[in-house]
């Protein structure tokens, strides 16, 4: 699973709005949308920040699985 596919996931899990993601991250709607669909690579600065909010690794955030 990509990036963009487990921001949403994780996203609608919480039921937040992508505006409300926005704010969380310090960063536009526009912005969370365009990582939710590739359209934009995030910065690892979201990518932790993100890990943050949702309360997991940024391994899970980027779908890397360790085996």
């Amino acid at each position: 699973m990509k990036f963009g596919d487990i921001l949403r996931q994780k996203r609608e899990e919480r039921r937040m709005t992508q505006a409300d993601l926005a704010e969380h991250l310090g960063v536009s709607r526009q912005n969370i949308s365009s990582y939710e669909t590739g359209f934009k690579i995030p910065p690892l600065s979201v990518v932790v920040a993100a890990a943050d909010v949702f309360r997991c690794s940024t391994d899970e955030m980027i779908g890397r699985k360790i085996s």
